[in-house]
């Protein structure tokens, strides 16, 4: 290569980087963003996309659009913002299977988490709720777990899809104390409250946020939270290690990330801006609601917590507990 050959390239080099620097430092004032949810409207993944939307949308005065995308535990989502242009225009903000969990429990999937995402940050957790529909045959987990072992095969517990938090949960449960617990994926929390409450199915193991409403009135009974500590918002409802699930703790996550390639001042500025809104009162307020905690921490932090996510995974694969679809 001569040095005519190097000055241009040089040159070329420098005016990329120049130009996304400029294009971070424009962003996002050239064009709506799109905010994809990777399950149906309604359900505690999508109310965390939409608040999102909002805060970024108020703290930059430009329009955030949410875009649901449900189907195959998040997958479809996690497939869209994959093919997605690295620009900041297309961020993905869901609970934690199709950011990290579909890697171990789907087979083919078409896009790799850790290789094709870049991470912003979590944005809150908290713990899986356990919970019955009135005509269960188990009013505490330990019952549960009793009824489980006199008629194997015949719990069903509904998690909001494969690879969500609620059936490995069940599965980690199932194993740690040697019983059957079936596993049944729902398409999203929506329609699984729904036949928990219509008692079309006796267990749910899912987020909290939309069953706190229903437990607090008498209509589904709240069996135990997987968390070391009660949820202030429910403080009757036990925690799984309590109930008798020696040391068992378990949160789920839900987190927000960018497409490969979408430089890191436009991945900052999402997390700093998440930040700055989940440190005021009326965020705190807002998530206590739902059952949350705000977390907001930083792009390799959250790195570190897909990495543990499915780490803690593959042993209930290689187990058969969690059979990859």
């Amino acid at each position: 290569m001569n040095r005519r050959e190097l000055i241009v390239l040089g040159g070329s080099a420098a005016v990329l980087a120049s130009t996304g620097i400029s294009f971070a430092d424009d962003w996002p004032s050239k064009k709506p963003v799109t905010v994809i949810s990777a399950y149906p409207p309604g359900g505690s993944s999508d109310i965390i996309a939409r608040l999102v939307a909002d805060l970024l949308a108020a703290k930059y005065n430009q329009q955030f659009t949410v875009e649901n995308i449900a189907g195959a535990a998040g997958a479809l989502a996690g497939s869209k913002l994959a093919r997605s242009a690295p620009d900041g225009y297309t961020i993905l903000v869901s609970g934690s299977a199709p950011i990290a969990a579909n890697k171990v429990v789907q087979k083919d999937l078409s896009y790799d988490p850790q290789e094709d995402f870049v991470p912003i940050t979590v944005v809150a957790e908290s713990p899986a709720l356990l919970s019955a529909s009135s005509k269960a045959p188990a009013n505490t987990l330990q019952e549960l777990l009793d009824y489980a072992k006199a008629n194997p095969g015949k719990v069903n517990i509904g998690n909001p899809g494969a690879g969500t938090k609620g059936h490995i949960c069940a599965a980690a449960i199932g194993l740690q104390m040697g019983v059957e617990l079936n596993h049944i994926p729902y398409k999203g929390s929506p329609p699984l409250m729904t036949d928990v409450l219509g008692g079309h199915i006796d267990f749910a193991l899912d987020a909290p946020s939309n069953y706190l409403p229903h437990i607090k009135n008498g209509k589904i009974k709240g069996l135990a939270v997987t968390s070391a500590q009660r949820l202030p918002e429910i403080p009757d409802v036990p925690t799984v290690a309590e109930a008798g699930v020696e040391g068992f703790e378990a949160t789920l996550w839900f987190g927000a990330v960018g497409p490969k390639g979408m430089p890191d001042e436009i991945a900052l500025a999402i997390q700093q801006a998440i930040k700055e809104w989940s440190d005021t009162p009326e965020a705190k307020e807002k998530l206590a609601t739902l059952g949350l905690q705000a977390v907001a921490n930083t792009p390799d932090e959250m790195r570190v917590t897909i990495q543990k996510e499915i780490d803690s995974i593959r042993p209930l694969v290689d187990a058969g507990l969690v059979q990859p679809s």
